[in-house]
């Protein structure tokens, strides 16, 4: 398993080239009780406690914390200086560096349109505002909101190894489940026994364990992001749609599936169940034969709208895909409609998507969600889930064959 502080190496190598390109003399992040989700990302630490990090176009990286701390930041070498503070010493040692690195340009991290780039609290900015006073913070500060977004998005080496692995994990449940779904189950049923393999590989939903479960719908009951159902039972004839995520090493998948609950005697699906999964399917091919590296959102989610409706079914209401990472939905670029302002993003080389341009009807006809995750390339892109090219077929079982 790769270890997670090579990622905070990665991002901090790449945080200081965007500095030195940037012209800004030092960003600073300053955090406690976990307000900054950009720690996790930045410097592998879920510290609660009250913690600064300050970053130099020079390279230097300084680790500033109380006792609690920095033992973790000094063993991880990480850091060209751990500072051990107490009370008010985050603001004296603050206002020490800006002063030795003369810094004419800071970087904070507050944001009005991205959540994961806006961690800095009201609170701890007016501490740091204190330590070099108003007048000079007015003059010094800059957002560091499109360095942020784009060290969140645009995933290092290590981190497409990590994502690589968590959609191997995920398909690898997904295959063991096939072997023994089978009729007669509930919603609910079929989510802990996905629990049961999480289980056995030692991982968990990407949301939490249970009641987190996995999206498990059987069209009939409804096709809303609602929780699965202790009431719906899988008969024979029915489709399943589950929508899937876990979590391996901080990091996330999301892949979906759709099955067929073959009839007694009956060798392969009907006609409309097939062609309801090969909508979908087809859109997902159409997208990666077309996504690359310097599209926007919008041009993206047109593709596999389109495909949607060329095969004789409704537009869906939601994106044709997403950024996937430390989170199922990653924020940054939207694979959306145009009018959504996250799909105006130009995507870049190094992110990775989930595509899911959706068969979504009412409940008395088919519905189909077939999801994959791409690493976008110089020119394309590649899989990094094992794709589903066709409609997965579930042979007529009951639960004391299966």
């Amino acid at each position: 398993m790769i270890n997670r502080n090579e990622v905070a190496r990665e991002k901090m190598q790449r945080a200081a080239e965007m500095l030195q390109d940037n012209n800004i003399d030092m960003w600073v992040f300053y955090a406690r009780l976990k307000t900054d989700t950009a720690l996790e990302l930045m410097f592998n630490t879920d510290s609660k406690n009250e913690v600064m990090f300050l970053l130099t176009k020079n390279g230097d990286r300084i680790a500033i914390a109380t006792a609690a701390d920095t033992k973790a930041y000094e063993e991880s070498g990480l850091y060209t200086e751990v500072i051990e503070v107490s009370g008010d010493g985050f603001e004296k040692v603050f206002k020490e560096k800006f002063d030795q690195y003369q810094v004419k340009r800071l970087a904070v991290n507050d944001s009005t349109i991205d959540t994961r780039c806006d961690g800095l609290t009201v609170g701890l900015f007016k501490k740091l505002e204190k330590a070099i006073g108003a007048e000079t913070m007015a003059k010094v500060k800059c957002c560091s909101y499109s360095m942020l977004e784009e060290l969140r998005a645009v995933k290092t080496p290590s981190e497409i190894e990590i994502m690589k692995e968590c959609s191997r994990i995920t398909t690898d449940i997904y295959d063991a489940l096939f072997k023994r779904i089978h009729v007669g189950l509930t919603e609910v049923g079929v989510a802990k026994m996905m629990m049961e393999e999480c289980a056995k590989r030692n991982v968990v939903t990407a949301f939490g364990n249970p009641p987190e479960y996995p999206l498990v719908l059987n069209p009939k009951g409804g096709m809303s992001h609602r929780d699965p159902n202790d009431i719906n039972k899988i008969e024979a004839g029915d489709m399943l749609v589950i929508d899937f995520s876990i979590r391996y090493n901080g990091y996330t998948s999301d892949i979906a599936r759709t099955m067929y609950f073959l009839k007694p005697g009956e060798e392969h699906a009907p006609k409309d169940a097939v062609d309801c999964a090969n909508a979908a399917i087809n859109a997902v091919g159409a997208v990666m034969a077309k996504i690359k590296p310097g599209m926007r959102g919008y041009e993206v989610d047109a593709i596999g709208r389109q495909s949607i409706i060329d095969s004789g079914f409704p537009p869906f209401p939601h994106a044709t895909g997403h950024q996937v990472g430390l989170e199922v939905h990653d924020g940054g670029t939207t694979l959306g409609p145009k009018k959504r302002y996250s799909a105006s993003g130009i995507l870049r080389k190094n992110e990775i998507y989930a595509l899911e341009p959706t068969v979504l009807q009412d409940r008395d006809k088919r519905s189909a969600i077939i999801e994959d995750n791409v690493l976008l390339t110089e020119d394309g892109c590649v899989l990094i889930s094992k794709r589903q090219t066709a409609l997965i077929e579930i042979p007529y079982r009951t639960g004391e064959e299966a």
